[in-house]
């Protein structure tokens, strides 16, 4: 179980890093149109559409690298429940144990 956490966490900072990535990238294309005007336009332009090009492939290849990541996901946890299947009805019978508390508590204090 901690192999998922840590490639969760692994995942997530990178997610992270490469979404601080493109935030940077595109305050430099906004901060381009706003310094773009008269004679260098239309070289501006191509510019422009080469930065939104590669910002339209990476956020392909984001897509696909998560699809890969979920995938993964479900193929461990698919193969956990399969090797340890009372420990995983025992974990799920807690947590409609205690989400039925929840809401029945809440449903008391209406």
């Amino acid at each position: 179980m901690n192999d998922i956490q840590s490639n969760f966490s692994m995942h997530k900072d990178a997610l992270t890093r490469d979404v601080d990535a493109l935030m940077t990238d595109v305050q430099a294309l906004l901060h381009d149109v706003k310094a773009e005007t008269g004679v260098g336009t239309s070289l501006g332009r191509h510019a422009l559409k080469a930065r939104q090009r590669a910002l339209q492939d990476r956020l392909v290849a984001l897509r696909e690298e998560s699809r890969t990541r979920v995938s993964e996901w479900a193929t461990t946890t698919d193969r956990y429940v399969h090797e340890h299947p009372w420990q995983s009805i025992g974990t799920v019978a807690a947590i409609a144990a205690t989400t039925g508390a929840i809401v029945a508590l809440a449903g008391s204090h209406r």
